[in-house]
Formats: structure tokens, sequence, C-alpha cells
């Protein structure tokens, strides 16, 4: 029996996937933005969207590598999550709460909510930049003045 487009596209989505590349796009009147092709063919309609921890952008993810990324949040900082620290428990929860559940229309886009845009400076130009197992949307002039402050110098040895 072979499988169905869906099937295999299913499949697919369960395996971590690894974006990259930058794309600029614009968000419309309704809050809508357009999705890359390339990360449309590998990601599944039923994507996460939370704000960075900082507001500095929006990342975007499957759901099984949002809830990774949480609990890497936790094992990085406090060498994991305990349900029963106060304190952990508040930051879950607000981690999670910034969290909303989004589809990606026939038209391959998905809808920002205005608060999270407002939260993150985002107005009408954006730039979606693929991050391994997520994207990040960012408001376009925020991102060029922070790339301009990178240096991939700091690779090589002097």
């Amino acid at each position: 029996m072979t499988k169905s487009h869906e099937e295999e596209r299913q499949a697919e989505a369960l395996e971590p996937n690894d974006l990259f590349g930058e794309f600029r796009f614009k968000v419309d009147s309704k809050g809508r933005l357009a999705l890359p092709a390339k990360f449309r063919k590998v990601l599944s309609k039923d994507l996460v969207v939370t704000r960075e921890l900082t507001d500095e952008c929006i990342y975007v993810f499957e759901e099984p590598a949002f809830n990774d990324w949480v609990m890497e949040l936790f094992e990085d900082k406090f060498g994991g999550y305990k349900a029963s620290n106060r304190e952990h428990v508040k930051l879950r929860r607000k981690i999670r709460g910034h969290a909303d559940s989004v589809e990606v229309d026939s038209s391959g886009r998905i809808m920002l909510k205005p608060e999270m845009r407002e939260k993150t400076g985002i107005s009408k130009e954006v730039l979606v930049v693929g991050n391994g197992d997520h994207f990040e949307i960012w408001d376009a002039q925020t991102y060029d003045r922070m790339d301009e402050d990178v240096d991939l110098a700091v690779f090589y040895d002097d």
C-alpha cells in the first residue's frame, strides 16, 4: 500500500525540521503572514506561536518542538523542571501563557494576534528567519539593526 501525500507529510512532521534562510514578507491588514514555500512544504498545518523571552521577535514551532524548547529552557537554567518549585511553575505558566495555536490556512498564511505583534514591535514589514527546529518573525527594521551588530568573524582564531 502506498502512502498518500498527506500521510507522508504527517510522518515528516513528526521528525524535527531544520529550517534555515531569511525571507522578507508583509503582514496584511488583518494580521496574516504568508509563510515561505520551503517552510510550508515541511511543516504541519498546526503550529505554535510565542513571543521570544524578551519580546524581540515571535517564535513559531510545531507543537512537539515548542514543548521541547520549554523543557530545554528549564534544563539549561535550572537543571530541569520541578513541579514542586513555585518559581518554576510561575515561569512555565508565563511562557506557555504567551503561546497560541495557529493553523496554516489554504493560502499558506498564519494569523498573528494584534497583542503579539504589538509586544514584539511587528507592524507591516517582517523578516522570517529559519532557526533549526523553529522560525522567527522579526520586525524588518529591528532585525536589520540587530543583524548589523552580529560579527561572524568571532568564529575565526586570530
